[in-house]
Protein backbone atom coordinates (compact mmCIF):
# COMPACT_ATOMS: atom_id res chain seq x y z
CA UNK A 1 0.00 0.00 0.00
CA UNK A 2 2.94 2.22 0.79
CA UNK A 3 4.59 1.30 -2.18
CA UNK A 4 1.59 2.40 -4.32
CA UNK A 5 1.27 5.45 -2.47
CA UNK A 6 4.71 6.60 -3.14
CA UNK A 7 4.66 5.49 -6.73
CA UNK A 8 1.38 7.88 -6.69
CA UNK A 9 3.24 10.76 -5.21
CA UNK A 10 5.75 10.48 -7.59
CA UNK A 11 3.81 10.40 -10.63
CA UNK A 12 1.85 13.17 -9.38
CA UNK A 13 5.34 15.46 -8.67
CA UNK A 14 6.76 14.47 -11.95
CA UNK A 15 3.52 15.81 -13.65
CA UNK A 16 3.61 19.00 -11.60
CA UNK A 17 7.07 19.69 -12.64
CA UNK A 18 6.05 18.76 -16.14
CA UNK A 19 3.66 21.51 -16.11
CA UNK A 20 5.93 23.83 -14.20
CA UNK A 21 8.25 23.65 -16.50
CA UNK A 22 5.92 23.53 -19.89
CA UNK A 23 4.10 27.12 -18.02
CA UNK A 24 8.11 28.46 -18.26
CA UNK A 25 8.57 27.78 -21.65
CA UNK A 26 5.23 29.83 -22.50
CA UNK A 27 6.21 32.56 -20.55
CA UNK A 28 9.58 32.56 -22.24
CA UNK A 29 7.56 32.94 -25.99
CA UNK A 30 5.24 35.28 -24.68
CA UNK A 31 8.17 37.42 -23.23
CA UNK A 32 10.20 37.02 -26.47
CA UNK A 33 6.85 37.73 -28.42
CA UNK A 34 6.81 41.14 -26.39
CA UNK A 35 10.33 41.91 -27.20
CA UNK A 36 9.61 41.24 -30.70
CA UNK A 37 7.18 43.62 -30.69
CA UNK A 38 9.19 46.20 -28.47
CA UNK A 39 12.32 46.18 -30.98
CA UNK A 40 12.11 48.37 -33.41
CA UNK A 41 15.13 48.28 -36.57
CA UNK A 42 16.70 52.31 -36.92
CA UNK A 43 16.05 53.46 -40.97
CA UNK A 44 19.26 54.01 -42.72
CA UNK A 45 20.30 57.25 -43.91
CA UNK A 46 18.58 59.32 -45.77
CA UNK A 47 21.37 60.10 -48.23
CA UNK A 48 21.08 61.78 -51.69
CA UNK A 49 19.73 65.23 -50.81
CA UNK A 50 19.61 67.53 -53.77
CA UNK A 51 18.19 70.68 -54.29
CA UNK A 52 15.74 71.93 -57.29
CA UNK A 53 14.37 76.06 -58.31
CA UNK A 54 11.19 75.66 -59.19
CA UNK A 55 9.96 79.64 -58.74
CA UNK A 56 11.45 82.67 -56.81
CA UNK A 57 9.71 81.41 -54.06
CA UNK A 58 9.85 77.57 -54.39
CA UNK A 59 12.69 74.76 -53.70
CA UNK A 60 11.88 71.32 -54.24
CA UNK A 61 13.95 69.16 -51.58
CA UNK A 62 14.52 65.19 -52.89
CA UNK A 63 16.52 62.29 -51.72
CA UNK A 64 16.80 58.71 -51.63
CA UNK A 65 14.57 55.98 -50.13
CA UNK A 66 15.68 54.85 -46.31
CA UNK A 67 15.60 51.55 -45.70
CA UNK A 68 13.36 50.87 -42.82
CA UNK A 69 11.70 54.39 -42.63
CA UNK A 70 7.84 54.84 -42.85
CA UNK A 71 8.14 58.33 -43.39
CA UNK A 72 10.51 61.36 -43.85
CA UNK A 73 10.49 64.89 -41.53
CA UNK A 74 11.73 67.82 -42.95
CA UNK A 75 13.14 70.54 -40.90
CA UNK A 76 14.91 74.57 -42.58
CA UNK A 77 16.65 77.06 -40.34
CA UNK A 78 18.34 80.24 -41.79
CA UNK A 79 20.91 82.27 -39.77
CA UNK A 80 19.76 84.29 -36.90
CA UNK A 81 17.24 80.72 -36.38
CA UNK A 82 16.40 77.56 -35.32
CA UNK A 83 15.23 74.32 -37.35
CA UNK A 84 11.83 74.51 -37.15
CA UNK A 85 9.62 71.23 -38.83
CA UNK A 86 8.41 72.46 -42.39
CA UNK A 87 6.81 69.21 -43.62
CA UNK A 88 6.62 65.43 -43.07
CA UNK A 89 5.72 63.22 -45.86
CA UNK A 90 5.63 59.52 -47.05
CA UNK A 91 7.64 60.62 -50.32
CA UNK A 92 11.27 60.96 -50.96
CA UNK A 93 10.62 64.77 -51.76
CA UNK A 94 8.57 67.56 -50.94
CA UNK A 95 8.11 71.55 -51.79
CA UNK A 96 9.35 74.26 -49.57
CA UNK A 97 8.55 77.79 -49.76
CA UNK A 98 11.47 80.33 -49.89
CA UNK A 99 12.67 83.57 -50.07
CA UNK A 100 15.19 84.64 -52.11
CA UNK A 101 18.71 86.29 -50.98
CA UNK A 102 18.72 84.15 -48.07
CA UNK A 103 20.83 81.22 -47.05
CA UNK A 104 19.23 78.09 -45.76
CA UNK A 105 19.94 74.86 -44.55
CA UNK A 106 17.68 71.88 -44.54
CA UNK A 107 17.49 68.66 -43.43
CA UNK A 108 15.89 65.59 -43.46
CA UNK A 109 15.11 63.47 -40.81
CA UNK A 110 14.58 58.91 -41.62
CA UNK A 111 12.07 57.80 -39.13
CA UNK A 112 9.66 54.61 -38.12
CA UNK A 113 6.99 54.56 -35.99
CA UNK A 114 6.00 51.27 -34.84
CA UNK A 115 3.26 50.62 -31.28
CA UNK A 116 3.53 54.46 -30.54
CA UNK A 117 7.46 54.38 -30.44
CA UNK A 118 9.11 56.00 -32.88
CA UNK A 119 12.93 55.39 -34.14
CA UNK A 120 14.91 58.01 -36.07
CA UNK A 121 17.47 57.26 -38.19
CA UNK A 122 20.33 59.22 -39.24
CA UNK A 123 19.41 63.01 -40.31
CA UNK A 124 21.36 64.31 -43.97
CA UNK A 125 21.54 68.58 -44.33
CA UNK A 126 22.01 70.37 -47.51
CA UNK A 127 22.82 74.37 -47.94
CA UNK A 128 20.42 76.27 -50.38
CA UNK A 129 20.28 79.84 -51.58
CA UNK A 130 18.44 81.75 -54.25
CA UNK A 131 20.47 85.23 -55.21
CA UNK A 132 18.51 87.90 -57.16
CA UNK A 133 20.84 89.43 -59.05
CA UNK A 134 20.11 93.31 -60.00
CA UNK A 135 22.44 94.79 -62.53
CA UNK A 136 21.44 98.20 -64.16
CA UNK A 137 22.98 99.66 -67.29
CA UNK A 138 23.18 103.10 -68.99
CA UNK A 139 24.91 104.40 -71.90
CA UNK A 140 27.98 106.53 -73.18
CA UNK A 141 29.47 108.57 -70.33
CA UNK A 142 32.09 110.56 -71.75
CA UNK A 143 34.04 112.56 -68.90
CA UNK A 144 35.58 115.31 -70.31
CA UNK A 145 35.46 117.03 -73.89
CA UNK A 146 37.09 117.75 -77.03
CA UNK A 147 39.16 120.90 -76.26
CA UNK A 148 39.10 121.92 -79.90
CA UNK A 149 34.95 122.62 -79.67
CA UNK A 150 34.27 122.89 -76.03
CA UNK A 151 35.36 122.71 -72.70
CA UNK A 152 31.70 122.57 -70.95
CA UNK A 153 32.06 119.68 -69.49
CA UNK A 154 34.83 120.37 -67.49
CA UNK A 155 33.59 124.34 -66.71
CA UNK A 156 30.50 122.61 -65.05
CA UNK A 157 32.56 120.12 -63.61
CA UNK A 158 35.19 123.35 -61.44
CA UNK A 159 31.66 125.10 -60.95
CA UNK A 160 29.93 122.32 -58.91
CA UNK A 161 33.24 121.20 -57.23
CA UNK A 162 31.19 118.19 -56.68
CA UNK A 163 31.60 115.10 -58.63
CA UNK A 164 28.42 113.45 -57.44
CA UNK A 165 26.61 116.76 -58.86
CA UNK A 166 26.74 114.07 -62.27
CA UNK A 167 24.99 111.14 -61.00
CA UNK A 168 23.33 112.66 -58.32
CA UNK A 169 19.46 112.00 -60.04
CA UNK A 170 20.24 108.24 -60.57
CA UNK A 171 22.29 107.21 -58.03
CA UNK A 172 19.19 106.30 -55.66
CA UNK A 173 18.57 104.02 -59.06
CA UNK A 174 22.46 102.58 -59.34
CA UNK A 175 22.63 101.96 -55.03
CA UNK A 176 19.49 99.85 -55.25
CA UNK A 177 20.77 97.23 -57.66
CA UNK A 178 24.32 94.85 -57.66
CA UNK A 179 26.40 96.00 -60.24
CA UNK A 180 25.60 98.81 -62.36
CA UNK A 181 27.73 99.24 -65.78
CA UNK A 182 27.90 102.10 -68.57
CA UNK A 183 29.47 102.74 -71.59
CA UNK A 184 33.08 104.84 -70.55
CA UNK A 185 33.49 106.56 -74.16
CA UNK A 186 36.87 108.21 -73.49
CA UNK A 187 40.18 108.47 -71.81
CA UNK A 188 41.10 110.03 -67.90
CA UNK A 189 44.88 111.42 -69.31
CA UNK A 190 47.49 114.42 -69.14
CA UNK A 191 48.60 113.08 -72.29
CA UNK A 192 48.22 115.26 -75.07
CA UNK A 193 48.95 113.38 -78.37
CA UNK A 194 45.94 113.22 -79.66
CA UNK A 195 44.99 110.22 -82.48
CA UNK A 196 43.70 111.51 -85.97
CA UNK A 197 40.20 112.12 -85.90
CA UNK A 198 37.40 113.88 -85.99
CA UNK A 199 36.98 113.93 -82.27
CA UNK A 200 39.09 112.63 -79.46
CA UNK A 201 37.75 113.27 -75.62
CA UNK A 202 39.77 112.95 -72.33
CA UNK A 203 39.05 113.86 -68.68
CA UNK A 204 41.11 114.74 -65.62
CA UNK A 205 42.21 111.47 -63.67
CA UNK A 206 39.98 113.09 -60.78
CA UNK A 207 36.40 112.42 -63.12
CA UNK A 208 36.83 108.86 -62.02
CA UNK A 209 35.13 109.94 -58.66
CA UNK A 210 31.78 110.69 -60.66
CA UNK A 211 31.99 106.79 -61.03
CA UNK A 212 32.37 105.93 -57.16
CA UNK A 213 30.23 108.78 -55.81
CA UNK A 214 27.47 107.88 -58.49
CA UNK A 215 27.55 104.07 -57.31
CA UNK A 216 28.78 102.26 -60.77
CA UNK A 217 31.10 99.62 -60.45
CA UNK A 218 32.06 98.36 -63.84
CA UNK A 219 32.57 100.12 -66.91
CA UNK A 220 32.90 98.49 -70.89
CA UNK A 221 35.73 100.49 -72.44
CA UNK A 222 35.90 98.20 -75.64
CA UNK A 223 34.49 101.19 -78.07
CA UNK A 224 36.09 103.43 -80.93
CA UNK A 225 37.11 106.12 -78.42
CA UNK A 226 39.42 104.21 -76.10
CA UNK A 227 42.39 105.35 -77.66
CA UNK A 228 41.65 108.62 -78.21
CA UNK A 229 45.13 109.73 -77.29
CA UNK A 230 46.44 106.37 -78.04
CA UNK A 231 48.37 103.89 -76.13
CA UNK A 232 49.30 106.15 -73.53
CA UNK A 233 45.70 107.40 -72.73
CA UNK A 234 44.77 104.11 -72.76
CA UNK A 235 46.77 102.70 -70.41
CA UNK A 236 46.05 105.92 -67.99
CA UNK A 237 43.13 105.29 -67.81
CA UNK A 238 43.42 101.67 -66.93
CA UNK A 239 45.46 102.85 -64.63
CA UNK A 240 43.20 104.91 -62.68
CA UNK A 241 40.40 102.97 -62.69
CA UNK A 242 42.51 99.97 -60.97
CA UNK A 243 43.62 102.43 -58.38
CA UNK A 244 39.73 102.93 -57.44
CA UNK A 245 38.65 99.24 -58.11
CA UNK A 246 36.60 99.93 -60.64
CA UNK A 247 36.75 96.52 -63.13
CA UNK A 248 36.85 97.44 -66.86
CA UNK A 249 35.64 94.81 -70.04
CA UNK A 250 37.61 95.21 -73.44
CA UNK A 251 38.59 92.14 -75.33
CA UNK A 252 40.51 90.14 -74.26
CA UNK A 253 39.85 91.58 -70.47
CA UNK A 254 36.66 90.39 -68.80
CA UNK A 255 35.57 92.09 -65.67
CA UNK A 256 34.27 89.96 -62.76
CA UNK A 257 31.72 90.98 -59.80
CA UNK A 258 30.58 88.28 -57.08
CA UNK A 259 27.29 89.10 -55.56
CA UNK A 260 26.25 87.14 -52.65
CA UNK A 261 28.63 83.52 -54.27
CA UNK A 262 26.91 84.21 -57.69
CA UNK A 263 29.74 85.10 -60.20
CA UNK A 264 28.88 87.53 -62.83
CA UNK A 265 31.51 88.26 -65.99
CA UNK A 266 31.56 91.50 -68.44
CA UNK A 267 32.79 91.06 -71.53
CA UNK A 268 33.15 93.91 -74.25
CA UNK A 269 33.83 93.57 -78.04
CA UNK A 270 34.33 96.85 -80.16
CA UNK A 271 32.14 95.83 -83.25
CA UNK A 272 33.08 98.41 -85.51
CA UNK A 273 35.09 97.66 -88.28
CA UNK A 274 37.21 94.30 -87.68
CA UNK A 275 37.61 94.68 -84.46
CA UNK A 276 35.51 91.79 -83.08
CA UNK A 277 34.65 88.34 -84.38
CA UNK A 278 33.14 85.04 -84.09
CA UNK A 279 35.78 83.46 -82.76
CA UNK A 280 36.96 86.17 -80.40
CA UNK A 281 33.16 85.93 -78.60
CA UNK A 282 32.90 82.36 -78.57
CA UNK A 283 36.25 82.30 -76.97
CA UNK A 284 35.38 84.98 -74.61
CA UNK A 285 32.41 83.38 -72.98
CA UNK A 286 34.00 80.12 -73.11
CA UNK A 287 36.98 82.01 -70.67
CA UNK A 288 34.14 83.56 -68.68
CA UNK A 289 32.68 80.12 -68.12
CA UNK A 290 35.72 78.24 -67.60
CA UNK A 291 36.47 81.20 -64.80
CA UNK A 292 33.21 79.75 -62.82
CA UNK A 293 30.44 82.60 -64.05
CA UNK A 294 26.90 82.53 -63.68
CA UNK A 295 26.29 84.59 -65.41
CA UNK A 296 27.74 86.61 -68.76
CA UNK A 297 26.78 89.90 -69.63
CA UNK A 298 28.22 91.31 -73.36
CA UNK A 299 28.92 94.94 -74.74
CA UNK A 300 29.09 95.10 -78.18
CA UNK A 301 30.46 99.36 -79.37
CA UNK A 302 28.36 98.59 -82.97
CA UNK A 303 25.74 99.76 -85.12
CA UNK A 304 24.95 103.24 -87.31
CA UNK A 305 25.10 106.91 -85.27
CA UNK A 306 21.78 108.46 -85.31
CA UNK A 307 19.83 105.31 -86.57
CA UNK A 308 17.38 104.06 -84.18
CA UNK A 309 17.33 100.16 -85.74
CA UNK A 310 19.78 97.58 -85.55
CA UNK A 311 21.74 96.42 -88.63
CA UNK A 312 22.08 92.73 -89.73
CA UNK A 313 25.47 92.79 -88.20
CA UNK A 314 24.45 93.81 -84.54
CA UNK A 315 21.20 91.03 -85.33
CA UNK A 316 23.85 88.61 -86.19
CA UNK A 317 26.49 89.32 -83.36
CA UNK A 318 23.75 89.53 -80.54
CA UNK A 319 21.97 86.55 -81.32
CA UNK A 320 25.35 84.88 -81.67
CA UNK A 321 26.61 85.67 -78.34
CA UNK A 322 23.42 84.23 -76.84
CA UNK A 323 23.69 81.14 -78.32
CA UNK A 324 27.28 81.02 -77.00
CA UNK A 325 26.13 81.36 -73.37
CA UNK A 326 25.38 84.95 -72.78
CA UNK A 327 22.70 86.03 -70.53
CA UNK A 328 22.48 89.65 -71.44
CA UNK A 329 23.73 91.96 -74.21
CA UNK A 330 24.02 95.70 -74.56
CA UNK A 331 24.89 98.01 -77.23
CA UNK A 332 26.47 101.31 -77.68
CA UNK A 333 27.54 103.68 -80.27
CA UNK A 334 24.44 104.95 -82.55
CA UNK A 335 24.37 108.10 -79.70
CA UNK A 336 20.33 107.28 -79.64
CA UNK A 337 18.40 104.65 -78.25
CA UNK A 338 17.20 101.86 -80.09
CA UNK A 339 15.04 98.37 -79.52
CA UNK A 340 14.98 95.92 -76.97
CA UNK A 341 14.79 92.01 -78.48
CA UNK A 342 14.20 88.62 -76.85
CA UNK A 343 15.88 86.19 -78.22
CA UNK A 344 15.43 82.74 -76.99
CA UNK A 345 15.66 83.15 -72.84
CA UNK A 346 17.15 86.66 -73.28
CA UNK A 347 17.35 90.08 -74.25
CA UNK A 348 19.41 92.27 -76.54
CA UNK A 349 19.38 95.79 -75.97
CA UNK A 350 20.66 97.15 -78.95
CA UNK A 351 21.30 100.80 -78.05
CA UNK A 352 21.31 102.56 -74.84
CA UNK A 353 22.43 105.80 -76.39
CA UNK A 354 23.99 109.17 -74.37
CA UNK A 355 23.86 109.01 -70.91
CA UNK A 356 26.53 110.88 -69.28
CA UNK A 357 27.86 112.56 -71.94
CA UNK A 358 30.39 115.35 -71.88
CA UNK A 359 31.33 115.13 -75.87
CA UNK A 360 27.99 116.97 -77.23
CA UNK A 361 27.08 120.17 -75.29
CA UNK A 362 23.41 120.30 -76.63
CA UNK A 363 22.52 116.39 -78.31
CA UNK A 364 19.49 117.34 -80.82
CA UNK A 365 17.55 113.75 -78.97
CA UNK A 366 18.16 113.96 -75.12
CA UNK A 367 16.29 110.65 -74.52
CA UNK A 368 18.18 107.94 -72.91
CA UNK A 369 17.15 104.98 -70.42
CA UNK A 370 18.62 102.59 -67.92
CA UNK A 371 18.14 98.98 -68.69
CA UNK A 372 17.44 96.90 -65.46
CA UNK A 373 17.19 93.42 -64.91
CA UNK A 374 17.05 90.45 -62.14
CA UNK A 375 18.60 87.60 -62.43
CA UNK A 376 17.80 84.74 -59.78
CA UNK A 377 20.00 82.03 -59.56
CA UNK A 378 20.58 79.28 -56.89
CA UNK A 379 24.24 78.28 -55.42
CA UNK A 380 24.47 75.06 -57.97
CA UNK A 381 24.31 77.82 -60.75
CA UNK A 382 21.04 77.29 -61.95
CA UNK A 383 19.31 80.39 -63.58
CA UNK A 384 15.47 80.75 -63.60
CA UNK A 385 13.86 81.58 -66.79
CA UNK A 386 11.43 84.36 -64.86
CA UNK A 387 14.08 86.95 -65.04
CA UNK A 388 12.44 90.76 -64.22
CA UNK A 389 13.70 93.36 -67.16
CA UNK A 390 12.84 97.28 -67.10
CA UNK A 391 13.43 100.19 -68.81
CA UNK A 392 13.57 103.22 -66.40
CA UNK A 393 12.97 106.24 -69.09
CA UNK A 394 15.40 109.21 -68.81
CA UNK A 395 16.60 112.24 -70.31
CA UNK A 396 20.73 112.73 -70.56
CA UNK A 397 19.83 116.74 -69.32
CA UNK A 398 17.71 118.34 -67.07
CA UNK A 399 17.04 121.24 -69.44
CA UNK A 400 15.45 121.05 -72.70
CA UNK A 401 17.98 123.72 -74.53
CA UNK A 402 21.18 122.70 -73.09
CA UNK A 403 23.33 119.48 -71.98
CA UNK A 404 23.99 119.77 -67.85
CA UNK A 405 25.40 116.73 -67.56
CA UNK A 406 23.00 115.28 -65.07
CA UNK A 407 20.97 112.69 -66.08
CA UNK A 408 17.34 112.15 -64.80
CA UNK A 409 14.48 110.12 -64.80
CA UNK A 410 11.36 110.75 -66.75
CA UNK A 411 8.06 111.30 -65.18
CA UNK A 412 4.71 112.16 -66.64
CA UNK A 413 3.78 112.61 -69.90
CA UNK A 414 7.34 112.52 -71.22
CA UNK A 415 8.08 108.96 -69.51
CA UNK A 416 5.18 107.84 -71.37
CA UNK A 417 6.10 109.48 -74.59
CA UNK A 418 9.80 108.00 -74.62
CA UNK A 419 8.31 104.51 -73.34
CA UNK A 420 6.05 104.51 -77.02
CA UNK A 421 9.61 105.26 -78.73
CA UNK A 422 10.74 102.28 -77.41
CA UNK A 423 7.92 100.02 -78.16
CA UNK A 424 8.28 101.45 -82.12
CA UNK A 425 11.89 101.06 -82.00
CA UNK A 426 11.16 97.41 -80.33
CA UNK A 427 8.82 95.96 -82.94
CA UNK A 428 9.09 93.14 -84.28
CA UNK A 429 11.36 92.04 -81.31
CA UNK A 430 9.39 89.63 -79.22
CA UNK A 431 8.64 92.14 -76.60
CA UNK A 432 5.76 93.75 -75.06
CA UNK A 433 6.44 96.91 -72.27
CA UNK A 434 4.17 97.73 -70.43
CA UNK A 435 3.52 101.07 -68.88
CA UNK A 436 5.94 100.78 -65.98
CA UNK A 437 8.69 100.40 -68.47
CA UNK A 438 8.51 96.58 -67.48
CA UNK A 439 9.27 94.45 -70.50
CA UNK A 440 7.82 91.11 -71.26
Amino acid sequence: MKKMIYILAATLGLCCMDCRSMMAQELQVQESVVREQEHVTKPSKAGGLKTKTLSQNQVKLSWKKSAGASAYKVYKRYPGSKYKLVHATTKTSCVIPIRTDRTYRFMVVPYVKKNDKTVKGQADTIVYRLNRVTISAAGDCTFGSDSRYNQKFISMYDSQKDPAYFLRKVKPIFETDDVTIVNFEGTLTNANDRAIKKFTFKGREEFVQILKTGSVEVVNMANNHTYDYKQVGFEDTVRVLKKNNIPYCIDPTIAYKQVDGTRVAFLGYNALGSNATKEKIKSGIQKAKKDGADLIVVSFHWGIEGDHYPTNLQKDFGHYAIDQGADLVLGHHPHVLQGVEQYKDSYIVYSLGNFCFGGNSNPSDKDTMIYRQSFYVDNNGKKLDDSKARIIPCSLSGHTGYNDFQPCPLGGSAKKTLLERIRRFSSGMHVTIDEKGMIN
